[in-house]
């Protein structure tokens, strides 16, 4: 049908001269041309009608900056006024919309692009707009309202309009062009009308519904909930409408809802009235938002109650409200209590007010597939992480909840009240409320103090090997144009590194010059959308008023090398002889060749602090750097300890470790020499509690990954851990017990080197805490309860757990026989307890685990309990667990399935059991998970333990298979699953035979106080 194609390489082509007669065609390309001019390339294809000879002009227009699924600057909203009408019950749900937008475009045009998915444009008009519109009295009874319940209640409309040519919908950029018969100009101000309908989605994306059972007493009474999910790129699903973060607009909301429910949005309710021809149906009106992007809009229809308090600092208050189903509103206590102080802290922090009257907290009773959402003013938690139950639920679910709301709270100023520009810098958003994390819950909470650096060094490292792993090199600040690759910028690397960037930057800033700069930042750009560079340019304008200090500080310069470039660096350090060390910096070995010459050049500035065993400082001035490599300076060689001698220097130097990077003070790991790795050890074994418990697990974290990057042997690796024989230090045995574990697995085909592991995780000690070190993570939950899990004269021990006492409180649990006390116990760690149950108990305890599962339980507490039931060794209650996914008789939800079998791959009996089940259901999970890239989520994390060559053969034969059936899978998540399986056999082959022999000197040797011979043969 086309008969040619024509690229257009200059705009001053003629229109004459493509054969363009008919007025309309001229018009439109005559618009786009000028609409483009100087940004634009087009590609024009002149198509011929076969019957009518019709010439038909088809523009697909791409700006030069912004391919992809970008709108571009050349329309600037203002102000939207949306109309929206859900119908979430029955079994025709269905959303009907009318939407004024005032806009101003930058370039005159006739053609009006929008972002819209799923949506059906039924008519538009258009206005000009004098002035800036004011908020105004509704009035209810206009055509506007009429037509919305005409078109929702009877499918009836009459379309008006005769203000376009045509609408254009482009699906694959998720974008509507409206042709227009009139030129917009520019530099006025138009108000553009679209009446639509869209869908109801039954996935927590764009406008969802869900069917809820309540706990009321009545047989089978349900509930309906309606909300939106506008996160990332989602608000197009609800609304035509510019739907990128740089575009902020204030935004006048109108709700319709059944009089049984309320409607909540952004901001306070101002009206509700009933609708003229519609009974029992009203519509609720919200006073107009401030400026803010369409990502943060809200709304939601609900039969739920509320709890309410006012948070007031001198004369201004903000109502502050928290909504759930009656059985959820008693355990709001906690939440209620710490709120107000972290929304204070944060005023504070920022020195600016909290921006709205008013703060909903909301749950949803969905399978939402993130924790929290941050909408401005009416925040969406998952189902049970807005309460706490004190009978059932630990102090780790109680921290957890806290840490969201802290998250969720700092959002509502980084990223609501200044928002990132696109979303390639959306690191700076979650980064910094990531960061602000400890501090916010340190103020609300005083008391807990470890729980908070513990939470922040767990993320930064788990950043770390979210890094190691992954095949393809991510940047922080990385390219985005589709909506898809604005969705996988919500990863560890954005959340996890983005916090230890910053706790980094605070280091070497200092803390009173960071926090100016933040109020700086805040003030500057308020209600504004711009990205982190600005926050840079601020530093460095602090900075550099010290003439002394900051003059030669760079902050853009120093940030950009480790925003900008994948991975991070090893710092290595080694003493070279009367009293100087020697520094220096290399990439961590990645999986790929960053480099196309195969030299990794890669370099960054690296603050390093450091301190020794003669002036040990771990506070928060111990962070400040002492010395930088730079890329210009990546190896240095300096005087350590002063001497007051040479003779002395030399002793100190001898005798003193050196400790770099305490409390993750930068994002590195450090290597040093073995003398110093010895002198760490044996300072381990003396007295432990010089080095602080975070920075204790950290150098263990160190030790065992660079084992694994083949820089360390497992010797010093071990003999570094050895303390945890004589003391139990369970924070940092379980880091070390994650990285034995992850050894023990890739060594399974290796019979006597897997028992050897069990054998020597034996050694540690588990019995009541230490006494010689405060620790307020464990007296906080130890005071009563832990008593009756001491281990004390316990010979028989199963994951930290002894046995035979926890068998006694399950099975008094199971009678009805149990105290306050013991059941407090048993509920702390819940997952670990029952887990060491099932593996140690027979069918009854099972079964009435399995009952357990079946009463109206929390997710949280469901998921525990499922995810200790996959530690059985039996077969046939494993295939119990798998069986349950479709069972017709469960309603169990999506994200109780992922945990569930995502924990039993870690069962050795049920591994292939979970691989097959996966193999053999993939549509079905796939339906079942309803997130697209859930199902292959799931695989990979069954792979990770995979570690010979018939098990590489397999899953590449499987995932050919998959790649048939499905060409959308995600190369990259295929290829990390295949890169995963040949690094663990690489390792195996590489590591096991010094493995077995630095365990059986530790092992065999004291069973049996002789010399061991090693009979280890590498059978990989």
């Amino acid at each position: 049908m086309c008969r040619h194609k024509v690229q257009l390489q200059t705009w001053m082509l003629k229109v004459n001269d493509m054969g363009l007669q008919r007025d309309t065609d001229r018009q439109i390309f005559e618009a786009a041309t000028d609409f483009y001019q100087g940004q634009i390339s087009a590609t024009m294809d002149v198509c011929h009608h076969a019957r009518t000879n019709e010439v038909r002009l088809i523009l697909t227009l791409f700006a030069n900056f912004n391919d992809g699924q970008r709108i571009g600057s050349s329309l600037r909203p203002l102000h939207y006024d949306l109309v929206l009408l859900p119908i979430i019950s029955g079994s025709s749900p269905r959303l009907c919309g009318h939407v004024f937008i005032d806009l101003e475009p930058t370039t005159s045009t006739n053609v009006v692009t929008f972002h819209g998915v799923d949506i059906t444009l039924l008519d538009v008009s258009v206005e000009p707009v004098l002035g800036v519109r004011n908020e105004t009295t509704t009035n209810f009874s206009d055509d506007r309202f009429l037509q919305l319940e005409d078109l929702c209640f009877s499918g009836l409309y009459v379309s008006v309009s005769r203000v376009f040519q045509r609408i254009q919908d482009d699906p694959e950029r998720q974008q509507s062009n409206i042709i227009l018969k009139q030129s917009l100009k520019k530099g006025k101000r138009y108000r553009i009308g679209l009446l639509y309908m869209a869908n109801v989605r039954d996935e927590s994306k764009g406008f969802y519904r869900i069917n809820y059972k309540t706990n009321d007493d009545s047989c089978c009474h349900e509930g309906w909930f309606g909300g939106t999910q506008m996160q990332v790129t989602e608000a197009r699903k609800v609304l035509p409408c510019l739907d990128e973060p740089g575009f902020k607009s204030t935004f006048d909301i109108i709700v319709g809802h059944n009089k049984a429910m309320s409607a909540l949005a952004n901001m306070p309710e101002m009206a509700t009235v009933p609708m003229v021809n519609t009974r029992d149906w009203m519509w609720t009106s919200f006073s107009r938002t401030p400026l803010m992007p369409t990502y943060l809009l809200a709304m939601f229809v609900t039969d739920y109650q509320h709890l309410e308090q006012v948070y007031q600092v001198g004369d201004r208050t903000v109502k502050l409200r928290y909504w759930g189903r009656p059985e959820q509103l008693p355990h709001f206590k906690h939440i209620m209590e710490v709120t107000p102080k972290m929304l204070h802290y944060m005023e504070t922090y920022v020195n600016q007010p909290f921006s709205l009257p008013k703060l909903d907290f909301i749950t949803a009773p969905i399978d939402l597939h993130f924790e929290a959402m941050e909408n401005w003013g009416l925040i969406l938690f998952r189902d049970d992480k807005l309460y706490h139950n004190e009978e059932t639920d630990s102090e780790d679910d109680r921290f957890y909840r806290t840490q969201i709301m802290a998250h969720e709270l700092a959002h509502q100023f980084f990223g609501n009240l200044v928002t990132c520009d696109w979303w390639s810098d959306i690191w700076f958003n979650e980064g910094f409320s990531s960061f602000l994390e400890v501090d916010i819950i340190n103020h609300a909470m005083p008391n807990e103090t470890f729980r908070p650096e513990a939470a922040q060094l767990k993320g930064i490292r788990n950043a770390m090997k979210f890094e190691e792993k992954h095949v393809k090199p991510l940047t922080v600040v990385r390219q985005v144009e589709t909506a898809d690759e604005a969705d996988r910028m919500f990863d560890a690397i954005s959340y996890s590194k983005g916090n230890g960037l910053l706790l980094m930057l605070r280091n070497f800033v200092g803390q009173e010059t960071f926090q100016i700069a933040v109020a700086t930042y805040m003030e500057r750009f308020q209600f504004q959308s711009v990205n982190s560079q600005r926050f840079m340019e601020i530093l460095d304008e602090e900075l550099h008023q010290d003439r002394e200090f900051g003059r030669t500080m760079n902050v853009t310069k120093i940030m950009n090398s480790w925003t900008g470039q994948p991975s991070y660096p090893i710092v290595r350090c080694s003493k070279t002889g009367d009293g100087r060390i020697r520094l220096s910096q290399e990439p961590f070995p990645m999986s790929y060749n960053y480099s196309s010459h195969g030299k990794d050049t890669r370099l960054w500035w690296i603050p390093l602090a450091m301190t020794d065993a003669k002036r040990p400082d771990f506070s928060h001035g111990g962070t400040y750097p002492r010395i930088w490599l730079t890329p210009d300076r990546p190896t240095l060689e300096i005087p350590y300890f002063p001497p007051l001698s040479r003779h002395q220097a030399a002793e100190d130097a001898e005798n003193s470790w050196i400790f770099i990077n305490g409390q993750s003070s930068s994002y590195i790991r450090v290597l040093y020499d073995k003398s110093n790795w010895r002198l760490l050890s044996n300072q381990l074994m003396i007295n432990h509690t010089v080095i602080p418990k975070v920075s204790r697990a950290q150098l263990i974290d160190d030790a065992f990954t660079l084992a694994v990057a083949g820089l360390l042997e497992y010797e010093t690796v071990l003999d570094l851990i050895e303390y945890l024989t004589l003391v139990n230090d369970e924070f940092v045995r379980s880091t070390s017990q994650f990285h034995l574990q992850w050894m023990k697995e890739r060594s399974r085909h290796n019979e006597s080197l897997y028992q050897l592991f069990g054998e020597y995780t034996r050694r540690f000690k588990y019995e009541k805490m230490d006494k010689g070190e405060s620790d307020e993570y464990h007296n906080l939950i130890r005071l009563d309860a832990f008593d009756q899990l001491d281990g004390i004269d316990c010979h028989n021990w199963s994951d930290g757990v002894c046995v035979d006492q926890v068998l006694r409180l399950f099975r008094a649990q199971m009678t009805g026989t149990i105290t306050p006390g013991e059941k407090r116990a048993m509920f702390e760690n819940l997952e670990r307890n029952w887990c060491v149950v099932i593996r140690h108990a027979g069918k009854e305890e099972w079964e009435w685990a399995w009952r357990a599962t079946l009463r109206d339980l929390s997710s949280t507490q469901r998921i525990k309990i499922l995810s200790a039931m996959t530690c059985t060794p039996h077969r046939g209650q494993l295939k119990q667990l798998l069986a349950r996914v479709f069972s017709p008789t469960i309603d169990q939800n999506p994200h109780e399935t992922f945990k569930t079998i995502e924990k039993m791959a870690e069962n050795p009996v049920a591994r292939s059991m979970v691989l097959n089940f996966i193999k053999n259901n993939w549509e079905s999970l796939e339906r079942h998970f309803k997130r697209s890239g859930d199902t292959l989520k799931l695989l990979a994390s069954a792979a990770k333990h995979l570690s010979n060559a018939e098990d590489l053969d397999e899953m590449f034969q499987l995932i050919f298979e998959l790649q048939n059936k499905d060409n959308k899978l995600d190369h990259s998540v295929t290829e990390g699953i295949l890169d995963g399986i040949r690094s663990n056999i690489r390792w195996a082959e590489k590591n096991l035979d010094e493995v077995y022999s630095v365990l059986a000197a530790r092992v065999i040797t004291r069973r049996t106080d002789k010399p061991f011979t090693s009979p280890y043969v590498n059978t990989i």
